[in-house]
């Protein structure tokens, strides 16, 4: 048993290369491969519907001041194109780039920065910017009253109904 082990062990020694080089020839995937995803910071409302139907749980949202970080750990990621299918922007796409393979997970990671809006009255932010404008583009009649109630807070809102109700 001891003198097979040594005979393998010499045998597997004469061999300079045990494993299989990467492949150099590049290899062309399928059109329909789900694979890294994209964001595309400047379509972002950040609305989190993505975050709401991700099962993989990824994609975090947090306010900080005066910008809301989103925060897509890939390394988690099961390719469904959920949050891709829901975004309404399409600010998501899935792309059929394969080889993620990294030392380290934090270059998995896509961070975008979106700069909130503020309140024209308190000054407390309150909205994502890119969300505000979309908006204020969709209202057809584009009164200085309705965007003025528009650029303020929900509780600058509700103060001033309850001083004019």
């Amino acid at each position: 048993m001891f003198k097979s082990k040594i005979k393998a062990l010499l045998l597997s020694s004469k061999h300079k290369r045990i494993r299989r080089s990467y492949l150099f020839v590049p290899v062309k995937p399928p059109e329909n491969l789900r694979g890294k995803l994209e964001v595309l910071a400047n379509r972002c409302i950040g609305c989190g519907t993505c975050v709401r139907t991700c099962p993989s749980r990824l994609i975090k949202i947090e306010n900080l001041g005066n910008e809301r970080l989103l925060t897509f750990s890939s390394g988690r990621c099961i390719y469904c194109g959920r949050c891709a299918a829901a975004c309404p922007e399409k600010a998501i796409q899935i792309t059929n780039k394969f080889e993620l393979a990294t030392e380290n997970k934090k270059d998995l990671e896509i961070v975008i920065k979106l700069k909130m809006a503020e309140c024209i009255v308190c000054g407390k932010p309150f909205m994502v910017e890119n969300m505000l404008n979309k908006l204020i583009e969709k209202l057809e009649q584009k009164s200085e009253e309705e965007i003025r109630k528009l650029k303020m807070c929900s509780d600058c809102k509700r103060k001033l109904l309850n001083k004019n109700g």
